[in-house]
């Protein structure tokens, strides 16, 4: 996305005006002492792109300011955003000047509300209701629409996290902003798209359908076999009373005989039959003793083991005795006899071992007429074991009432229980999904490379200044979102790296690195600028308000330097830095920096808000 600032405005309260102008493809510098406002440039930034928690103080800054602006270009055209100053409780404004061509007013006005400026600004960074969240968190709901100051997590690096080691991104303390990079990310630097995103959103939505119902199936085949337990006892007690026949049948046939006898008082007659109760029950006693047979063979045939392996110990002394018979006795005779013995012991042995174990075979039939067993029990149970006279018609419909009741209760439930959806539809919806996402896993490895391949660039070029991680390889860590170093030839990689000069390298290579990779990916949603809140931060001693370390920090405005010319002459965009910095502009004059233009010396009276721009109290 083409996007550069052109100029702050902050309207005073006392009518000033005070204006902060940059330049495009240029590194913008704001230099100056502590305490002079130059923190706050980020703030008033953040706060006119929607912010509700400004990083701007009340003491000498909104005290003073009525209104706050920004003017920039966005994808070749100008806008003005001009918001409201926060009220005195820390309220913050919901009063905005928007202008469409850039006109920047004498006095701004409310001319828009919030949700309408959103929207349009929305339009202008691509994101409209598609790109969305593309999984929930604890503060943020799966599903919602992105918002654009997400993004901005791209373009900024504030004191606190410029040389931090553990956090690469602003805001990463508030959960929010945390969850966000983690959601937006594959997105931003061209892994997910848009579609891609939209896609895994229909299969985690069919995925979480089609685990429910195969929960439901479960349950369903549950309460299934609760059903046919429980309307087995009530046709026991029918056929127990008379009221069905004495043979028991399938079960589908046996409800609906009973369905009948309640609904249409339909008279089931005695049956005359030969009773196959009988049968069964002699078929349970024959099945009871076999069993019994077969786990007394089990224990004998255990005992019969137990049995050879004393053999195979008896051949111990044996074998022993024939290879050192010399040690005990030396007489031709008594070593005939003992290797006549050993001969006949080993071939026991070889009997012994030759038998085939049956162990295994027994127990799995113990095991089939265990089944067989409990199936006959089953049809056993379905038998009447007594024959109870009904003493009159008022029993009888009594009878029949109770069990109508039960079989009107029993079949509601199983037929709510019934999942109506189709797992084998879900499935196919999914498979087909799947295959429009494609191989997701090999575009991000291949996004990846290329980013560590385009940090590498800028780790090169601080060479010396990374001290002893000099020709380290950069390891971008996908999961925690930082940059390590991997050691040479080795597999080690380092995510500790000593002193914050270091750190401050590893995040201006990441952050040009990503930069670059939007860039050459296209990405409709992050703006082509970078914030940096003083880099010589590692090298700058407050005590004495001097620089410490020269070669480094012009080493770090040279690679900005050198970042603007690439981004100009070889990819043919463009790029803007603002950076705040307590540096003389010697740094970069000296070193014939061209690409870095001197916004304003914060020094003496010369502050953010000058002494004629305070209100008189």
């Amino acid at each position: 996305m083409k996007f550069h600032f052109n100029e702050i405005s902050l309207w005073m309260k006392n009518g000033n005006i005070r204006k902060l102008k940059f330049k495009p493809n240029k590194v913008n510098v704001i230099t100056g002492g502590s305490t002079t406002g130059k923190t706050v440039i980020w703030g008033i930034i953040d706060y006119c792109f929607f912010s509700s928690d400004p990083r701007i103080p009340e003491k000498i800054i909104n005290e003073n300011v009525d209104w706050y602006g920004i003017n920039f270009c966005i994808n070749d055209k100008t806008f003005t955003i001009c918001r409201k100053s926060i009220a005195d409780d820390g309220t913050t404004s919901g009063e905005y000047y928007f202008s469409g061509s850039g006109d920047i007013p004498e006095k701004p006005e409310k001319s828009i509300n919030e949700d309408d400026l959103k929207d349009l600004i929305d339009e202008e960074f691509d994101v409209h209701d598609k790109v969305v969240i593309p999984y929930g968190g604890k503060t943020i709901k799966q599903g919602t629409k992105i918002s654009v100051r997400y993004f901005l997590l791209f373009n900024s690096q504030n004191e606190n996290t410029i040389v931090n080691s553990e956090t690469f991104f602003d805001k990463q303390t508030e959960s929010r902003y945390k969850e966000a990079l983690d959601r937006i990310f594959d997105l931003s630097i061209g892994i997910d798209t848009v579609e891609g995103t939209l896609i895994k959103e229909q299969i985690n939505k069919l995925t979480t359908e089609l685990r429910r119902i195969e929960k439901k199936i479960i349950a369903y085949d549950k309460e299934t076999r609760l059903f046919e337990e429980n309307m087995q006892r009530v046709i026991k007690k029918a056929r127990e009373h008379g009221l069905l026949s004495d043979i028991p049948s399938d079960f589908d046939s046996e409800l609906r005989q009973l369905k009948e006898v309640v609904y249409e008082q339909t008279k089931i007659l005695p049956s005359t039959q030969i009773n196959e109760y009988d049968q069964l029950e002699k078929r349970y006693w024959e099945l009871s003793k076999q069993i019994k047979k077969l786990r007394r063979f089990e224990r004998e045939y255990n005992n019969y083991k137990e049995v050879l392996e004393l053999n195979h110990d008896s051949l111990r002394p044996i074998n022993y005795i024939h290879n050192n018979y010399s040690e005990i006795i030396d007489v031709p005779l008594v070593l005939e006899f003992i290797g006549q013995l050993k001969s006949e012991l080993t071939s026991i042995k070889q009997t012994i071992t030759k038998r085939t174990p049956v162990r295994i075979s027994v127990k799995n039939k113990i095991a089939e007429l265990n089944s067989e067993l409990k199936t006959i029990e089953t049809e056993m149970n379905k038998y009447p074991q007594k024959i109870e006279a009904l003493s009159g018609d008022q029993e009888k419909y009594v009878l029949i009432g109770e069990i109508k009741t039960k079989l009107e209760f029993y079949e509601k439930k199983w037929e709510d229980e019934n999942p109506d959806a189709s797992v084998k539809s879900l499935k196919k919806d999914i498979a087909e999904l799947e295959r429009k996402l494609g191989n997701r896993e090999e575009k991000k490895a291949a996004v990846l490379r290329l980013l560590e391949e385009l940090t590498q660039k800028y780790l090169d070029q601080a060479g010396t200044a990374l001290e002893n991680y000099k020709g380290y390889r950069a390891a971008f860590d996908h999961k925690d979102k930082i940059l390590k170093l991997q050691e040479p030839h080795s597999t080690k990689v380092e995510r500790v790296v000593g002193s914050s000069s270091n750190h401050l390298f590893l995040h201006l290579s990441l952050f040009l690195g990503l930069h670059e990779l939007f860039i050459r990916q296209e990405i409709p949603y992050i703006p082509s600028f970078l914030f940096l809140d003083q880099p010589s931060r590692p090298y700058y001693d407050n005590s004495k308000e001097k620089i410490n370390d020269r070669f480094k920090i012009t080493t770090a405005f040279t690679i900005m330097n050198n970042f603007i010319a690439h981004v100009h002459n070889e990819l043919h965009s463009e790029f803007q830095f603002i950076v705040v910095e307590h540096i003389p502009k010697e740094i970069w004059e000296e070193n014939n920096l061209l690409n870095i233009h001197l916004v304003e010396e914060f020094v003496g009276e010369n502050k953010l808000i000058r002494e004629e721009d305070k209100i008189i109290k």
